[in-house]
């Protein structure tokens, strides 16, 4: 567990890997092709905690970041399927896609490689092992796309999106939605993360709860 003070991730290693990225544009195809991209298996994994809100690709799992690492395990069996219907692709996704998909992208492939090795070389009629990827642009590009790509969000909540537009006071938003300031530094929104830490600091001083 992270000590006071540390962001969520410090209580665990440094991924070492790094997944690549899928364009949002091809999902989106399949999305058109297919309807239900898990038919094809695809999995598509939501990392929010605090900020899951506004809405989640369709089919998306929701498994926040700060507790992911202790659940790759059951994420690889759920993968594994039932040896017929398996999961080939785990796409990541977050707020930006820039901090909690990249980190727990690579830690899972890391995983799935270390399983790889433990199981030794793969007989013809295997199970293949899952492909992993970071999701274009978090649910933030997703939503960024216009209609094309909001029809195929779960819960889509047009507003809360055109309180985050650019030019609005996403930051207050965020606040009182208590969205962590070091998610929000990991994925390049240092401003709204140092005003999320200065406001948090003034009221553990009055006593508010943030």
């Amino acid at each position: 567990m992270a000590s006071e003070g540390q962001p969520w991730y410090a209580a665990f290693p440094e991924p070492t890997e790094t997944a690549p990225i899928f364009k949002k544009e091809n999902l989106l195809r399949l999305f058109q092709t297919l309807g239900d991209v898990l038919e094809a298996g695809m999995l598509l994994i939501d990392l929010r905690r605090n900020d899951y809100e506004g809405g989640t690709v369709r089919g998306s799992l929701n498994i926040p970041a700060q507790s992911f690492y202790m659940n790759m395990g059951t994420l690889y069996r759920l993968c594994k399927g039932d040896g017929v219907n398996v999961i080939t692709r785990v796409l990541f996704y977050c707020g930006s896609s820039g901090g909690r998909a990249t980190r727990c992208a690579g830690w899972f492939t890391q995983y799935v490689a270390q399983r790889a090795a433990d199981d030794g070389p793969q007989v013809p009629g295997s199970q293949p092992e899952p492909h992993v990827f970071v999701l274009e642009g978090g649910i933030k590009g997703w939503m960024a796309g216009g209609d094309a790509y909001t029809r195929f969000v779960h819960g889509y909540n047009p507003s809360h999106w055109q309180q985050s537009a650019p030019g609005n006071d996403a930051t207050k938003r965020t606040i009182e939605t208590s969205v962590d300031a070091t998610d929000l530094a990991a994925e390049g929104d240092a401003g709204a993360a140092s005003t999320i830490e200065k406001e948090r600091g003034e009221e553990m001083e009055t006593g508010a709860a943030v």
